[in-house]
């Protein structure tokens, strides 16, 4: 935890999205113990690192999971996460790393 910021890597990753979401959801409760959900928006960027030999992932139920464990522990209710991005990729060890922060403000500047 940095301030409202979030940053959570996991060095494995599962086919069974129930095993993962109890993954996370055990370590929060043990970690995490005076962590307390804010309300208001968020933004999540998960990151699904694989090799050649990891199997393959569907990047929604990922998020999900991920999802459904930061519920109760970040923020109340996943449906305030208003923009998520998820990302699979190539990397050296099948690992997960998640983001997790409030959303910032974004201003749109109109043409003088």
């Amino acid at each position: 935890m940095s301030g409202d910021e979030l940053n959570l890597r996991v060095d494995a990753v599962t086919t069974q999205t129930r095993r993962f979401k109890s993954l996370i959801g055990e370590f929060f409760r043990l970690e995490f113990k005076r962590a307390r959900p804010k309300w208001g928006p968020y933004e999540v960027c998960i990151e699904i690192e694989r090799t050649p030999n990891t199997p393959t992932h569907d990047v929604d139920n990922v998020a999900k999971a991920v999802l459904d464990a930061l519920t109760g522990v970040v923020f109340h209710d996943d449906s305030q996460v208003e923009r998520l991005i998820v990302t699979k990729m190539d990397g050296d060890r099948p690992r997960i790393s998640v983001t997790a922060r409030p959303m910032q403000e974004v201003r749109v500047l109109e043409d003088a």
